[in-house]
């Protein structure tokens, strides 16, 4: 496990999918990060890339060839290696071998920086392209926060709120597939409180089209919570288990989606997704906070 500390936080990370372990801040000692439950989410903070969400029937199609892939990835289940590591960042690497390619046939080079700044963790994934072909791909973050924070509060207990405050697009979810086609809309001028019910169908996702975009929970009994900053997304998930009943909220900055309710299944066809040239590279970030 890699430890990171400055004089406000300690944050653990495990190098398998380079997933965050652990966030506490030093004046209180509270874990705002998941610890996974296989009862109900056995994850904590998965690293989400190739591919953000679920394609149909688990596969897709390039260059007249087929491939299995399973939901959000891979990057999330293999060992990333440190390449540089201080006392308050870390900076962990993952690349294409024989096995990404019997599912994802593209090289790839895939980093992913923490680091600590003040009461900030800030996260950076580069991803480059050292081969001869453009490469396609998605990426997103998943990380899972506790919810209540304090051992008197309950999930209900728990408030969400959005900077900007104001109207968003909604996607709307079929099952694991989205359906941009027909939008909703989702009032954020005003905070609302969590239930288990809202996630009822999945993800409530924001529709958040490149711009600044920050996320808040707070658990109302302690007023103890977190802040996911993000820049440059396309979306921003919220979610939760259902209708397996756990005390955690997922805040999800995401550069991609799940497949359309009407994917053809071409890679090439494929809603929201990166391509970048031979010998080209591109960054993603965004923070999170805890208080």
């Amino acid at each position: 496990m890699i430890t990171l500390q400055n004089d406000e936080l300690t944050v653990e990370i495990n190098k398998l999918g380079a997933q965050l372990h652990s966030i506490k801040r030093r004046d209180n000692q509270i874990e705002y990060l998941w610890q996974g439950d296989a009862k109900s989410w056995g994850r904590q903070a998965p690293i989400l890339f190739p591919f953000v969400g679920r394609l149909k029937d688990d596969q897709y199609r390039f260059n007249g060839q087929s491939y299995h892939q399973t939901q959000h990835g891979f990057a999330r289940d293999r060992q990333f290696t440190v390449i540089n590591q201080q006392t308050d960042q870390v900076l962990l690497e993952q690349r294409d071998d024989d096995e990404t390619h019997k599912v994802f046939p593209f090289d790839f080079v895939l980093q992913v920086r923490y680091r600590l700044d003040g009461d900030r963790l800030s996260i950076q994934y580069q991803v480059d392209n050292p081969g001869d072909h453009s490469l396609i791909y998605a990426i997103g973050a998943h990380p899972g926060f506790n919810m209540p924070l304090t051992s008197a509060g309950t999930f209900e207990n728990i408030q969400f709120s959005v900077e900007p405050a104001e109207e968003y697009s909604r996607v709307v979810l079929h099952g694991p597939y989205n359906d941009s086609g027909h939008p909703k809309l989702i009032d954020m001028h005003k905070p609302f409180m969590l239930n288990h019910e809202l996630f009822n169908n999945d993800a409530i996702i924001f529709k958040t089209g490149g711009s600044d975009f920050a996320a808040t929970l707070t658990d109302q009994t302690g007023q103890h919570g977190v802040t996911v900053t993000t820049k440059g997304t396309k979306y921003v998930g919220l979610w939760s288990a259902y209708p397996a009943k756990a005390n955690f909220a997922c805040v999800e900055p995401w550069w991609g989606i799940a497949d359309n309710v009407n994917a053809d299944g071409l890679l090439l066809h494929k809603q929201a997704m990166s391509r970048l040239a031979p010998g080209q590279s591109a960054d993603y970030h965004f923070s999170i906070r805890p208080f």
